[in-house]
């Protein structure tokens, strides 16, 4: 089509429906002299294939759907983030509190013009269902899309504590703080992301680790998976140490690569030039070959005096299985004084019976356990140099355990309740 300006100098441009006329002929131009425009006028583009009749088929150019790279929930929101294709103008949300039809009226629409975007206004702790499709123009959209596009997808605005203090714990363990209190990115846009599962013919029922696999159903992956977690406050730390456990399930392809990174944004970009770094391709037959996790640990001390956020990346690697992570947690040594050691304290704890039974040669004044949010679920003031505690009521996990003795010495460690 050849677009010519008026002969008045007016706008340029013009439009006409070729279905039905003869081809054109391949070896020579046919002119068509197309109607004039003299104001805004909205086109569309539409290609067919031409027959010997000049009836060929003609479709509508397709409105490309949302390539969303990040999804997380906030307390009173969500954050997205996506590529801004060439084409598309907007994207429109419907969200509701129950499951809908998208595009049946009943649920509620937003918009807004490009990613990254952050959404408000929802209540915390509330289960939405959502569906996103692109704006083109007036009446082009593109499909509705979710995970698996099969309806809207469930999510649940967080209940996360806006900042995790020491000492910091992640077992991956709860399937809500998994979806709402971290955030992912797929970057290399095939649609996987890290996830969670417990393997029950390998680990205890209930215990579920973080994995991100690099073959799937017989397809060969090649990842790059983040999972970030924070922000962690090491404000009043001088120093800190952090720790994960870590395997290639399958111990004939268990060479996955993957890095860790902290810094001071849930942003990648941000994390790749961080302060702390770590790095490692699971060595064949090494300690983290296999079913057996293995621990790992990275100082990041110079982290400390301010907000971290820490970066599991899968990445570099492909078609071997699935690389698991476990247990990630951050102490440093300036939540405790070095002085009041495992020589002067004691403890035990019967998985049986749920009993912690706790003894010292100074007298301790207090005791508090902490979850895996950094959440209290425990302060017991004590005036006695031994305790005993049922946890019967605490679910299976892992915790923190923080004593305080009347010289106001601390001593702090984990627990792990099946």
């Amino acid at each position: 089509i050849f677009l010519n300006s008026p002969g008045d100098g007016g706008d340029w441009g013009a439009k006409e429906n070729l279905e039905g006329q003869d081809c054109a002929d391949p070896n020579n131009y046919n002119d068509r002299i197309l109607p004039e425009v003299t104001a805004d006028v909205t086109y569309l583009a539409c290609f067919g294939e031409c027959s010997g009749d000049g009836t060929g088929e003609c479709s509508v150019m397709g409105c490309p759907a949302p390539e969303i790279t990040s999804w997380s929930m906030t307390g009173d929101g969500a954050e997205f983030d996506g590529v801004n294709q060439d084409g598309v103008i907007g994207y429109q949300i419907e969200y509701s509190t129950s499951s809908f039809t998208p595009g049946d009226g009943t649920a509620t629409v937003y918009e807004f013009d490009s990613f990254p975007h952050t959404m408000t206004g929802l209540e915390p702790t509330t289960t939405y269902y959502f569906t996103i499709r692109s704006i083109c123009g007036d009446d082009n959209y593109s499909d509705w899309t979710d995970n698996g596009n099969d309806g809207p997808d469930a999510w649940t605005t967080t209940i996360c504590p806006s900042i995790y203090g020491l000492p910091y714990l992640n077992d991956f363990n709860d399937p809500d703080t998994w979806t709402n209190c971290q955030t992912f990115y797929d970057n290399d846009g095939d649609g996987n992301y890290w996830f969670y599962v417990n393997y029950t013919d390998v680990d205890e029922a209930g215990n579920n680790v973080a994995a991100s696999a690099s073959y799937q159903n017989g397809a060969v992956l090649t990842p790059d998976n983040w999972v970030i977690m924070g922000p962690i406050d090491l404000t009043d730390h001088s120093d800190a140490l952090l720790e994960w456990k870590v395997r290639g399930i399958d111990p004939s392809w268990c060479q996955e690569n993957y890095s860790v990174y902290v810094g001071t944004s849930d942003n990648y970009n941000d994390l790749i030039n961080g302060s702390a770094s770590y790095n490692e391709t699971i060595a064949n037959g090494g300690d983290a070959c296999g079913q057996t996790f293995a621990e790992r640990s990275l100082d990041i001390s110079a982290s400390t005096g301010g907000l971290v956020y820490i970066g599991f990346r899968h990445h570099n690697v492909s078609d071997m299985f699935v690389l698991n992570i476990d247990d990630v947690s951050v102490t440093s040594t300036t939540m405790s004084n070095e002085d009041f050691t495992l020589e002067n304290i004691n403890y035990t704890f019967n998985q049986e019976t749920d009993i912690l039974r706790i003894s010292s040669e100074e007298l301790l004044s207090k005791i508090e356990i902490y979850n895996m949010l950094g959440q209290q679920v425990l302060n017991k003031n004590l005036n006695d140099s031994s305790a005993m505690l049922n946890l019967s009521n605490l679910s299976s996990a892992i915790y923190i355990v923080n004593i305080e003795g009347n010289n106001s010495k601390t001593k702090t460690f984990k627990l792990a309740i099946k």
